[in-house]
């Protein structure tokens, strides 16, 4: 279940990858914070501070990989000249995406677009979880992830329609309800 939350270093992707301001970042998160609190991770749900640093440091991480990791070895080995171990948390396990296209589809429809939707084609979000098919097994992800994060799908001009009977070149207008 905790793959399914939003991650500090998941927001920080999600905010480098649409080249969004820090200014236009920290409303973003204050928005996150206050109307999609659920879907934060639970240590984050109560201290708005921590979690916005976090996801700035994930940020300022992204920007500066090579500086963290040479600060990284020095951090480390004075913790060890006194004895302490170093708990700062940046594994490998903190750095992973789960469901990561649609937890940008969730931010991008509302709260980067100003639209209040976001259109893909079915291919290319095929193509974006690593599938060139359709298959059951994707097709029950697809819609577990979409009924988890509150995503309707339809098709142009709001017409109902259903992903694994769609053409996979047809285009997708996604919704959160």
């Amino acid at each position: 279940m905790k793959n399914y939350l939003y991650s500090p270093y998941e927001l920080a992707v999600i905010f480098q990858y649409h080249g969004i301001d820090i200014v236009r970042i920290t409303e973003i998160l204050e928005n996150i914070y206050r109307y999609d609190n659920a879907f934060i991770q639970p240590e984050y749900r109560h201290n708005r501070k921590k979690f916005i640093l976090d996801v700035m440091d994930r940020m300022n991480y992204l920007n500066n990989q090579a500086q963290f990791e040479l600060e990284r070895d020095d951090i480390d080995k004075d913790l060890s000249d006194f004895g302490l171990i170093n708990s700062s948390g940046d594994t490998d396990s903190e750095n992973t995406v789960a469901h990561l296209i649609f937890k940008e589809l969730r931010i991008r429809i509302l709260y980067i677009n100003r639209q209040g939707y976001a259109k893909m084609k079915l291919r290319t979000l095929l193509s974006e979880l690593g599938y060139k098919k359709r298959s059951p097994i994707v097709i029950d992800y697809i819609v577990d992830c979409l009924l988890f994060y509150h995503i309707s799908i339809s098709l142009r001009d709001n017409a109902p329609c259903e992903i694994d009977k769609i053409n996979l070149d047809e285009t997708v207008v996604f919704r959160v309800v």
